[in-house]
Parts: C-alpha cells; sequence; structure tokens
C-alpha cells in the first residue's frame, strides 16, 4: 500500500512594496500601507482554487547599509500559525525571508534603518513540508511527478534529513537539498528518490503559473 500525496500551488505577481512603501522607520515598526494591506494586516496569497499550499517569500528592499541589522517579520504561515521569523538586511538591495507567508502582521528593524526601506514579495515560495517513514521494509522510494499545469513556472523540489516538526538543538530551520534531476525545472518531469530522508517541499523560483504536485512513497502496509 502506497501513501500518495498531491497538492497544488500558485504565485501571484512579485511586487516589492506591496507589503509597505517607501519609507524611513529609524528604529520604529514599519507602517503596513502596501497595496496587499487592509486593517493592519497584508495578505500576500489569498486562497484560490489553484493554491492548496500557500506562502510566499518576504523580501525587504534597502536603500541604504542595513547588513547590519536584522530584520523581524511576524505573520501567519499556510496552517493559520501565528510564526515569527528573523533574518539580515542587505545593503542597496533585498533581503529574502527565510520562512514562507500567507500574512505579515509586524516588521520590526533591530536597530536604526540606514536609508529607505520598502517590504514585499519576489517570486519565490515553497509548499510546506510534507513528511515521510524513512523507516520501511522494503527500503524507502518516493515517486514525485510535477505538472505544469497553465503559466509559466520555474521549480525545484527538495528533500531535508531535518524534521520540520521536531527540529534539533541549534536547528533553526530544515536544511534544504535539491534533487538534482527536478532542480529549476519549468516543464513536467517525474523523478524518485530512494535515499532515506524525513521530509519533502517543492519550491517554486519564479512564474505565476500553476503547478501539481504528486508524492507517492511505496513500502507504507
Amino acid at each position: 500500500m502506497a501513501n500518495n500525496v498531491t497538492f497544488t500551488k500558485q504565485l501571484g505577481a512579485a511586487s516589492a512594496n506591496n507589503i509597505a512603501l517607501s519609507q524611513s522607520p529609524g528604529t520604529a515598526a514599519l507602517t503596513l500601507n502596501g497595496s496587499t494591506v487592509a486593517g493592519g494586516v497584508a495578505t500576500i496569497d489569498a486562497a484560490t482554487a489553484n493554491n492548496s499550499a500557500l506562502g510566499r517569500r518576504v523580501i525587504l528592499t534597502s536603500g541604504g547599509n542595513d547588513t547590519g541589522i536584522n530584520w523581524i517579520v511576524t505573520g501567519t504561515n499556510g496552517s493559520g500559525n501565528i510564526i515569527i521569523d528573523t533574518f539580515a538586511g542587505a545593503s542597496g538591495g533585498a533581503a529574502q525571508s527565510n520562512l514562507d507567508l500567507v500574512t505579515v502582521t509586524s516588521i520590526v528593524p533591530s536597530a536604526a534603518v540606514a536609508s529607505t526601506v520598502t517590504a514585499g514579495t519576489n517570486g519565490a515560495g515553497s509548499s510546506p513540508w510534507l513528511t515521510w517513514n524513512f523507516a520501511v521494509n522494503p527500503p524507502m522510494n518516493l515517486g514525485v511527478a510535477v505538472e505544469i499545469v497553465s503559466g509559466a513556472v520555474n521549480y525545484t523540489v527538495q528533500y531535508s534529513y531535518d524534521d520540520p516538526n521536531n527540529l534539533g538543538a541549534n536547528v533553526v530551520f530544515p536544511l534544504p537539498f535539491n534533487v538534482a534531476t527536478m532542480t529549476a525545472q519549468s516543464t513536467t518531469l517525474d523523478s524518485t528518490i530512494s535515499t532515506p530522508f524525513v521530509a519533502t517541499r517543492t519550491l517554486i523560483n519564479s512564474g505565476t503559473g500553476i503547478i501539481r504536485a504528486r508524492f507517492i512513497q511505496v513500502g507504507i502496509g
């Protein structure tokens, strides 16, 4: 008997300021006033029929050198749980969040912002991590297929040896590795992963097309 998981994912167009327009906040929290904001909350990608695995990366684009500060972004993920992501600022460019967010409720710098900053999204976003049973008999074998349903999209299938629901000491995020045959792809493909691992996810690198990912693990009895 096999364990079968199927989901679809689609990201909206990237926008560098759809969460917060250009401002000079100093040490204060950013004012969330971009096009996705209503009632003080930015909803980055609303649920649609083509998006059963929500979430995407947030970017903070600095007009000056903000490499000496951290951005603290609070919001929710695809399950509606509150998440907080902390990541370093950039110099004259964009810094990207580690986590995928569906909503953003607060963005706070750890120290004074050097100049101006905007908050928005780029073209990247991941599905939630899917966990698998690696202690199976016969040995683990996972089939994966990613279908381009419509439009243009570039994607990568990733796996990790870390359990996203039970991270060990000093492990902040699961460490992802790319499936070699399914890295930066833009056509419908399938592959297999036979090395024991704990979790997989599908990363959209760019594009607003729709993908449908299918995972089937054998050996589940």
